[in-house]
């Protein structure tokens, strides 16, 4: 198991998106025709609280049309979902714990197909 935390951002989901240059970026990748890049990070447990603090008080409500966003957060079988004004753990491996998530990501206009949080294992980044 990876001694650190892996997490997944979009750049829409961040007010300011110099927020980014202080994150160690250990991937990218355009999505939805180039408008989005996913960010790929690497945060050490000790950072884990601050990092989060930090994204949730620049996360947006809303862009454009999109309402609600999330990033998160794994390690081996742990899962961290951070929403603007709430945070959830999840077993990664175990889609039955993540029910209050995606009720909570549902109530907040996120559509449940985009409440996939993957990767949530080292196994399945592909980039």
């Amino acid at each position: 198991m990876s001694e650190n935390y892996r997490g997944i951002l979009l750049s829409i989901s961040q007010r300011d998106r110099s927020i980014f240059s202080s994150l160690h970026v250990i991937g990218k990748k355009r999505a939805f025709l180039g408008i989005v890049t996913l960010y790929k990070v690497d945060v050490e447990p000790a950072l884990l609280d601050r990092t989060i603090e930090r994204l949730q008080g620049n996360m947006l409500d809303r862009w454009l049309h999109i309402r609600g966003f999330y990033c998160h957060f794994y390690r081996g079988e742990e899962l961290v979902v951070v929403f603007k004004e709430r945070i959830f753990k999840a077993n990664a491996c175990d889609k039955s714990t993540w029910a209050e998530i995606l009720e909570y990501g549902k109530s907040i206009h996120i559509p449940e197909a985009q409440l996939d949080f993957l990767p949530c294992k080292i196994e399945d980044e592909t980039y």
